[in-house]
């Protein structure tokens, strides 16, 4: 996982942010959270942190779910459980409360995108751009597929996808802009 500088722990209260994530029936859900922790115990992304995810992750899925409630916009959109997250509803799915965990990291994963560029991990740019420069994200082996008996990939479906991709801007919305 990339290091990122280390979170400022003294954020403050957007409330433009605030009205924003509420604006949302999902992240409303978020007002019902009362700390249980389901999400964060039944995390794969979290598991594979132990001992000690807090400091690899920045903040757990609780954590996210309070700071939103908070307002505290800087430290959710700096934390790396943000990118982490393997969208796996397994945070979902356990909540007691019904909290659409994962559909609020989804809108946080938006935001991040359309206001911090930056923040977006390497590995994520360097598949959109694989899917912008080639139509996919990997190389079509023919060998496999004959092995596997599956029918040959002519590849037609490519040019298509990357003008798409290409009409939704996807290059302006993965890629910073350098700073002058």
């Amino acid at each position: 996982m990339e290091s990122l500088k280390p979170l400022d722990m003294n954020s403050v209260m957007d409330i433009k942010f605030i009205k924003e994530m509420f604006s949302s029936i999902q992240a409303r859900t978020s007002a019902l959270c009362f700390q249980c922790t389901t999400c964060t115990n039944g995390c794969p992304v979290v598991l594979n942190f132990k001992p000690r995810p807090r400091e690899e992750l920045d903040l757990l899925p609780h954590q996210l779910m309070h700071a939103v409630r908070m307002g505290l916009k800087d430290l959710v959109l700096e934390a790396r459980m943000l990118w982490a997250c393997t969208e796996c509803y397994n945070c979902t799915e356990g909540c007691p409360q019904g909290i659409e965990v994962c559909d609020v990291i989804y809108q946080l994963k938006n935001i991040a995108i359309k206001e911090r560029k930056n923040l977006i991990p390497r590995g994520i740019r360097i598949f959109a751009n694989a899917l912008l420069d080639n139509g996919r994200t990997a190389e079509i082996m023919e060998w496999e597929r004959e092995e596997l008996e599956l029918p040959e990939l002519n590849g037609s479906g490519d040019d298509i996808l990357k003008k798409l991709l290409t009409q939704m801007h996807l290059s302006e919305i993965i890629n910073p802009k350098p700073k002058l």
